[in-house]
């Protein structure tokens, strides 16, 4: 999925990329498709012709397994957000089901709160003298090691990023609750679900866990009421 790329050839670069490797689904978010978008990606323009355009990311997102961002910066100002970045060649490791990896903008990438909403994240290693590609480029990097990812079954049993965000909204609230700290909070859904996407928890195994956060809520409120 592409997000909100300003430059039109890269649109069409990334689509001749996918192409290349076999990868028919290639979705647009708010991205600047023009004539120079079809004209770069030659052989691939049907790949452009029957793009996903997409309205709404997190709705979009919400039927995915797994949410794969893509990073050049490995800090930042909220490193907790770049923590654990992996290598492309250790993507096919837990890229289950529905996949949808997010490719940013040229000028600043994924922003805070779609680097939020990712399950994983990757960053190409790069020179420190020069570490941030061309988002083309950085696709084509990454989606040769997911060229075989497109052509598994997708798994009606791995939770969705849905199923994951309900239970993440129950842990908050007994987080607070138990008075946890306030300003960890956010922290502490980011790893959490990392660590359930990362995993690729089957639907059963994240309703378990919502159950526990739930019943805990409902036993503190009970006790708070005696």
């Amino acid at each position: 999925m592409l997000v909100e790329l300003k430059i039109p050839e890269n649109v069409g670069f990334i689509a001749r990329v996918a192409k290349n490797y076999g990868i028919k689904r290639l979705c647009l978010y708010k991205c600047r498709v023009t004539e120079e978008s079809y004209h770069t990606a030659a052989n691939a323009k049907d790949v452009l012709e029957n793009a996903v355009v997409v309205e709404d990311l997190q709705e979009f997102l919400q039927r995915m397994n797994l949410i794969v961002g893509t990073t050049g910066i490995p800090g930042g100002d909220y490193k907790y957000l770049r923590k654990e970045l992996l290598a492309p060649e250790d993507l096919p490791s837990v890229a289950k089901g529905r996949v949808a990896v997010l490719f940013g903008r040229e000028d600043y990438g994924l922003y805070n709160e779609e680097l939020e909403m990712c399950h994983v994240l990757v960053r190409v290693p790069t020179s420190e003298e020069y570490p941030v590609m061309n988002v083309s480029h950085a696709a084509a990097v990454i989606l040769y090691f997911l060229r075989e990812i497109e052509r598994v079954q997708e798994d009606d049993e791995i939770a969705t990023f849905r199923d994951i965000e309900v239970t993440l909204s129950n842990l908050v609230e007994m987080l607070r609750m138990v008075q946890y700290p306030e300003h960890r909070i956010k922290r502490t859904v980011v790893i959490f679900r990392r660590i359930l996407g990362r995993a690729g928890v089957k639907k059963y195994e994240v309703h378990s866990l919502n159950a526990i956060f739930r019943k805990t809520v409902s036993y503190i409120k009970r006790m708070n009421r005696i």
